[in-house]
C-alpha cells in the first residue's frame, strides 16, 4: 500500500511538468543560392557521360516553411533550355539548337514539386517535369545531409516526351562526336538529372 502511494505522488507530480513542455517550432527557409540543376547525357555505346548545367532558371514557391516538407512541396522552377552550358561553347549551341530548337514550348522546362514521400534525412519528392508539352510524374531520390544540404536526383528517357525529332537531330548533328571506338555512332536516350540546394532552420 505505501508502494501504491508513493507510485501516485510521482506520478502526480510528474504529469504538470511533462504538460508544460512546450514542442520547439522551426522555419526552414532556402539559402539565397536556391537550387542548382544538373543533368548528364551519354554518348558511346561505353556510356560515357556529358554533363551540363543551365544558367537562365528561375525558382518560384515559398522561401520559408514551417516544415521541409511544406518548403519543397511548394517549389516549382523555370528552366531556358537553350541556356545549357556544358563548359564547351560548340557544344553549347549544338546542343541549344539541334536539341532545345525542336522542342515544342521554344526548348523551355518547368519543373513543380508535388509530394515528398520521406522523413529529413532521405525518402523520395515527385515533381511534375512538363518538357515538349508533355508532363511526367519524375520521382527523385533526396537525401540531406545534417549541414543542411539536400541532394536529389532521378533518371529519365526523353522519349517519354515525346522528343523522337530532337533526338533524330540531335544525334545527326553529333555523329561523328558520338562515335567510338567500335566505329558505331550512339545517343543514349536516358538523361540523369541532379538538384542541389541547402537550407537553413531556426528553431524557437
Amino acid at each position: 500500500m505505501i508502494w501504491k502511494s508513493l507510485l501516485i505522488a510521482i506520478t502526480l507530480a510528474a504529469a504538470p511538468v511533462a504538460a508544460n513542455v512546450a514542442h520547439a517550432e522551426c522555419t526552414y527557409a532556402l539559402k539565397t543560392d536556391g537550387v542548382q540543376t544538373e543533368w548528364t547525357a551519354f554518348k558511346f555505346t561505353s556510356k560515357a557521360a556529358v554533363k551540363g548545367t543551365f544558367s537562365d532558371s528561375t525558382l518560384e514557391g515559398p522561401q520559408s516553411a514551417t516544415t521541409l516538407t511544406a518548403l519543397a512541396e511548394g517549389l516549382s522552377m523555370k528552366i531556358v533550355g537553350k541556356s545549357v552550358k556544358t563548359g564547351n561553347p560548340g557544344r553549347d549551341a549544338t546542343v541549344a539548337g539541334f536539341f532545345f530548337g525542336f522542342m515544342k514550348d521554344d526548348g523551355n522546362i518547368t519543373g513543380k514539386a508535388t509530394r515528398v514521400e520521406g522523413n529529413d534525412s532521405a525518402g523520395t519528392v515527385h515533381i511534375d517535369i512538363t518538357m515538349n508539352g508533355e508532363t511526367r510524374d519524375v520521382p527523385f531520390a533526396y537525401t540531406i545531409s545534417k549541414d543542411g544540404s539536400v541532394a536529389a536526383n532521378a533518371s529519365i528517357d526523353i522519349l517519354d516526351f515525346r522528343m523522337q525529332p530532337a533526338y533524330d537531330q540531335i544525334h545527326k548533328a553529333c555523329e561523328e562526336q558520338h562515335t567510338g571506338d567500335d566505329g558505331i555512332s550512339k545517343t543514349w536516350t536516358q538523361v540523369d538529372l541532379s538538384l542541389k540546394g541547402s537550407f537553413t532552420s531556426n528553431c524557437g
